[in-house]
């Protein structure tokens, strides 16, 4: 829903700048292990190493510098701003949410090895666990050597049209990774290089599972945590998906035909029959207006926003339906004018869009402190909020919204247009 390239999910897969002053621990027993774990990827996905990757170890402190440096560099404060503010006025994530702070100390706790897409390096942090790092490393690797074929920086950051894309692309990055980290230890130990169902499972349920121990990720905002383990989890049962269906084809084929959003991940037979996700148009205002941001809005980012307000069950069996989303923040031209939400979620039928009417009627309630309804019709709504007044309406399958309205006149104007 934010932009994930600009700095959430660009982070982490962590392109850190060459600040470090860089040396090859040829005595380090890890990275000894190189040369083997390579041989074994290549083994596997057909794809033969073209250079070797340079290495070296990193503490958690430099790290952290590196994120702050990386953050300065890449980013505007607007650009933060913004992608904050986006999650807020959905109500994702607390009002005081730090986004930059949350990020980083995210990262920071998490971190145990990194593959620089900038740099082509890889970093192993200072104090990860050595007993697991032959295969953490086999992960990065899988990166390296990927990278060597496909350009992942620019895959990363540059070819994704809107941040739903993003989010699919990234977990093709990180779901092929985390398949291959399985394949080699199967390889290593003499067996087929195929995950089992039962060892997939175990990658989907690593994350929440090893929550306790991480408690910056445990106590995030839900959405921030799953946007963490969207990539691996559900991405690696994606490229599963792939690889039974085409076999190694499959090491190229998500790279060079990679899905269009997030929907695609989470229903691989979307990706096999090619289906796009949909672009309702946004409701607009009568008076000018600067845009603060815009996104798109896909079903991970609505599996999220019912999940937190309605619970996981409604979240399951609604948020497949979507067939696209679209999202602006602008602030009208006026005297304290404040930042206005526009919005509009595209449903698969009139049911499916109903039934998000009603649900996004108690999103409404839930996420705000004080929201009070003037007008409820069966296909429009309007009231007020914290930040303003808003008008809902529903139209064949799309559900439109505006949020955080100050002027009356501009309210009524909207009701009319929903009412239509």
């Amino acid at each position: 829903m934010f932009r994930r390239s600009g700095l959430f999910l660009a982070l982490l897969v962590i392109g850190l700048p060459c600040i470090l002053a860089f040396e090859k621990t040829s005595k380090d027993p890890a990275f000894a292990e190189i040369d083997s774990i390579v041989k074994s990827l290549s083994e596997i996905t057909g794809l033969t190493e073209k250079h070797s990757v340079p290495y070296g170890r990193m503490t958690k402190r430099q790290l952290r510098q590196f994120l702050n440096k990386r953050i300065k560099k890449t980013l505007k404060p607007d650009e933060i701003r913004a992608d904050e503010l986006s999650l807020k006025m959905f109500g994702l994530v607390p009002q005081d949410f730090d986004l930059k702070k949350s990020t980083i100390d995210l990262l920071t706790e998490q971190a145990a090895a990194f593959y620089d897409y900038d740099e082509k390096k890889l970093f192993l942090l200072e104090d990860a666990n050595v007993g697991g790092e032959t295969t953490t490393l086999a992960h990065e690797l899988s990166h390296a050597l990927a990278d060597q074929y496909f350009n992942l920086e620019n895959f990363m950051e540059e070819t994704p049209s809107n941040d739903d894309e993003n989010l699919a692309h990234t977990a093709v990055v990180e779901g092929q990774a985390s398949w291959l980290m399985i394949a080699y230890e199967l390889k290593r130990g003499g067996q087929n290089p195929v995950p089992t169902e039962e060892m997939l499972k175990s990658v989907a349920d690593s994350g929440e599972s090893s929550m306790t121990d991480y408690p910056v990720l445990k106590n995030s905002p839900l959405y921030i945590q799953q946007s963490l383990l969207f990539p691996y989890a559900a991405g690696t049962l994606f490229f599963d998906a792939v690889y039974h269906k085409l076999g190694n084809a499959a090491f190229a084929e998500v790279f060079t035909h990679p899905p269009a959003n997030s929907a695609q991940i989470i229903h691989p037979e979307k990706y096999f029959g090619h289906e796009k996700p949909a672009q309702p148009v946004l409701p607009k205002l009568s008076s000018k207006e600067k845009e603060v941001t815009d996104g798109s809005m896909g079903e991970f980012d609505h599996q999220m926003l019912l999940q937190q307000y309605l619970g996981a069950p409604r979240a399951n069996e609604l948020a497949p339906h979507l067939r696209g989303g679209q999202f602006r923040i602008v602030t009208p031209h006026g005297r304290d004018s404040k930042p206005v939400l526009l919005y509009a979620a595209e449903w698969d039928s009139l049911d499916s869009a109903e039934e998000y009417f009603e649900a996004y009627r108690k999103i409404l309630q839930a996420k705000w402190q004080h929201c009070e309804f003037m007008v409820e019709k069966p296909n429009m709504i309007a009231g007020t909020g914290d930040n303003g007044s808003f008008v809902v309406w529903l139209s064949g399958k799309v559900l439109s919204s505006v949020e955080g309205l100050k002027d009356p006149a501009e309210w009524q104007r909207l009701q009319r247009v929903g009412g239509t």
